[in-house]
């Protein structure tokens, strides 16, 4: 027979063990190599490829000369912030006409770290202070021009 203190550690241990237990995420659009093969340079028009492969993740910068599909998997173990597990982009370049001329393919190894620029960058005017902000107003309403509007019936 347990005893209650053998009890509340076992039952402790399962809950700690389910707290290890990652969530698994997948977002995105991930393209299935069967579907891909279906592409042909020189062939395939946009609404084809959007028929095969769905509506893309993304669109280049100018115009909508390629389309990206990007997938995502991500696992999160408790409250630790979510790793990327794997990820995959295609990318579908079109020519002028409309048809693909080229399908590149991405992975995880091919993606770079982007670190952000901690720099300001400076905005014109003048940098009010605290006090200048507190009563900044005062004196830009005029309760004359108020008085008269209410005379003339316009409020």
């Amino acid at each position: 027979m347990t005893t209650m203190p053998t009890r509340l550690a076992a039952l402790a241990l399962l809950i700690a063990a389910g707290a290890c237990t990652p969530i698994i995420n997948q977002h995105g659009n991930l393209v299935e190599p069967e579907k891909l093969a279906e592409l042909k340079p020189g062939v395939t028009t946009k609404p084809e490829v959007q028929r095969i492969l769905g509506s893309p993740s993304a669109l280049s910068t100018f115009g909508d000369r390629t389309w990206y599909y990007v997938s995502r998997r991500t696992a999160q173990v408790a409250f630790f912030a979510p790793r990327t597990e794997d990820q995959e982009s295609v990318a579908v370049d079109f020519d002028e006409r409309g048809t693909v001329s080229g399908v590149r393919q991405y992975d995880l190894r091919d993606g770079r770290a982007v670190e952000p620029v901690a720099r300001q960058t400076p905005s014109v005017g003048k940098e009010l202070g605290f006090f200048e902000q507190l009563v900044g107003n005062l004196g830009k309403f005029n309760t004359s021009r108020r008085s008269d509007a209410v005379n003339r019936g316009s409020i």
